[in-house]
């Protein structure tokens, strides 16, 4: 599923499928729609759109369009679509997010295509592994992104589409290159990605990581509770900051550096771990020990660790100590 019916989501959409079953049709039929049919010529000639020719071109398939007011030519796409909206979306209907949405129809294809078809004795992803011989070759995944350059503003954010995105404020002022994609933005300096982004819809919208402020906000800490960037941080987050860091800003800050190293369940293990050892006394120098601890698993204790330096300097210090004691 995307959120549009755009150019650039009919690309992705073949990318993603093709990338799915290794390959590419030798013919693929379309409706009479603006993303593939740039004009009509005539009565029944339709001159394709240039997206549609330069996918064509790169993966080597045939493309013709369906007659238009002819119905009975596309019904079984219909149907099909009908079907699996039916069979994905008749009980659950809210998602937190279009990924979300898109894993949980993932996990019910998976089940349709491996029940067996009413008229065949075998499953759809049967038929489709047969299928795949006759296909055209799998080619390296076609680049669907919109490529945009844009001024990282005062705030540390650059704009796209009427909705704003956080850079690291080290590229206040810089000209920055953005690939946009259906669902994601990624954000380059010269060649190296500085920040990737799950697209907003919708206008006026902010994604905003805290993590490309840790400069202005160690500058000014008394900052972060009223700023746009803690109203849009993990609620796990936020709960340990009303938990264990209220007016400790600066702490809190350090925190966040912490779970960027060591992601946030680590984090969430060390607190835990401190909460039953000396719960009054939570402080980020204790969570940042133990998480740069090693696990107890790999420490290499000497009574359990065998070599022959080991031995031999143990049979040297008996030398010594016989020496010595002469």
């Amino acid at each position: 599923m995307f959120p549009k019916q755009d150019t650039f989501c009919f690309l992705e959409a073949h990318v993603l499928f093709f990338e799915h079953i290794e390959g590419a049709y030798r013919t693929v039929v379309y409706d009479n729609t603006k993303v593939v049919v740039k004009r009509f010529v005539g009565d029944k000639e339709k001159e394709a759109t240039e997206a549609l020719l330069k996918l064509s071109l790169y993966y080597k398939f045939n493309f013709r369009f369906c007659n238009a007011y002819r119905g009975n030519e596309k019904g079984h796409v219909e149907r099909s679509v009908e079907y699996i909206r039916r069979k994905a979306f008749s009980r659950n209907i809210i998602f937190s997010s279009l990924d979300d949405a898109n894993k949980h129809l993932e996990e019910t294809l998976k089940v349709i295509n491996l029940k067996k078809i009413y008229n065949s004795n075998k499953s759809a992803k049967e038929l489709l592994d047969e299928e795949k011989e006759f296909l055209l070759p799998k080619m390296p995944m076609y680049e669907t992104a919109r490529i945009q350059d844009c001024r990282v503003n005062k705030y540390s954010v650059i704009m796209i589409d009427s909705c704003y995105y956080s850079v690291p404020d080290s590229f206040v002022g810089v000209m920055v290159r953005c690939k946009i994609y259906s669902s994601k933005i990624l954000i380059y300096n010269n060649e190296e990605k500085i920040a990737e982004h799950n697209k907003a819809l919708g206008i006026n919208k902010w994604r905003i990581n805290i993590e490309h402020y840790m400069y202005t906000l160690m500058r000014k800490p008394k900052a972060l509770v009223n700023s746009t960037v803690f109203s849009q941080l993990n609620y796990k987050l936020r709960d340990i900051y009303n938990t264990y860091f209220t007016n400790e800003e600066r702490d809190f800050i350090n925190l966040i550096k912490l779970v960027g190293t060591y992601g946030l369940s680590k984090v969430e293990c060390a607190i835990e771990e401190l909460k039953n050892t000396c719960p009054t006394n939570i402080s980020i120098d204790k969570i940042e020990f133990i998480c740069g601890r090693k696990d107890a698993e790999n420490v290499i204790y000497l009574d359990s660790y065998n070599s022959d330096i080991v031995q031999n300097s143990i049979s040297m210090l008996d030398d010594f100590n016989s020496l010595l004691n002469n």
